[in-house]
């Protein structure tokens, strides 16, 4: 017999680990003394084995439990683990691709925003929702012209967006004279190509009572400051035929 130090030694386990796999009935001690210490035998060191197997593949405590007990297959148990855990593998090797790009993003943008780059981060990791939404109210050839040219130069695009939200939340907050306000607003309405926010404008001009999602399309701009936005761009005719008409702006 082993005290539960000397069978925490043996086996590796912590006994912080070994009386709670005591307590989720998965490694019942072999025996206790008359004062309530746990005592283990050689039959508990191949469960620990098998536990520690377990733990290593990544499966939890109930299906340990299901396992130990052979309330379940081991083979259909496996292979069920391997799907899961490849499933996971895709998730974590998006995160990592995500984080990648918002590191990109930040280490060339010129202000220090972290709320918008977290916008972006948002949009990117939604990015099939909103193909879904827009597909209800434009051409799925003009969804994809859209998100393909994203796509080409996705860290420029995002660092000049954050660049150009940051100094529009600046002009506001500043009262900036209109003539930099409306410099501001053509620099982030040209980040898209102009033919393109012809089309996208026009796909949505008969559109009526027309909802955003702002879950997946949050606004990086308080209330306030998109009322303020919404009547520069009204007071400087921004997307009037000028706009479309206007070269190198």
């Amino acid at each position: 017999m082993y005290t539960i130090g000397q069978f925490a030694k043996k086996t590796g386990m912590t006994i912080r680990a070994l009386r709670f796999y005591d307590e989720k009935g998965i490694l019942k001690p072999a025996a206790l003394t008359d004062g309530g210490q746990r005592l283990y035998n050689d039959e508990n060191i191949v469960e620990a084995q098998k536990i520690a197997t377990y733990k290593y593949l990544d499966f939890s405590i109930e299906e340990m439990k299901a396992l130990l007990k052979e309330e379940v297959p081991l083979l259909d148990s496996l292979k069920e683990q391997k799907s899961m855990l490849e499933e996971k593998k895709k998730h974590i090797e998006s995160i990592i691709n995500t984080l990648d790009t918002a590191i990109s993003i930040y280490e060339k943008v010129q202000v220090s925003e972290p709320t918008l780059l977290l916008l972006v981060m948002h949009s990117l990791l939604t990015e099939d929702e909103q193909k879904s939404f827009l597909l209800k109210f434009v051409d799925e050839e003009i969804v994809e012209e859209m998100y393909s040219m994203m796509k080409m130069n996705f860290v420029e695009i995002n660092r000049r967006y954050i660049e150009a939200c940051y100094q529009l939340k600046i002009a506001y907050s500043e009262n900036a004279p209109d003539e930099e306000v409306k410099e501001l607003i053509w620099k982030l309405l040209n980040i898209m190509p102009q033919d393109l926010l012809i089309k996208i404008a026009e796909a949505f001009k008969d559109v009526e009572n027309l909802e955003v999602d702002t879950w997946l399309f949050p606004s990086p701009f308080t209330q306030d400051e998109e009322q303020w936005l919404l009547e520069q761009m009204a007071k400087h005719q921004v997307l009037g035929d000028d706009f479309f008409e206007a070269e190198n702006r």
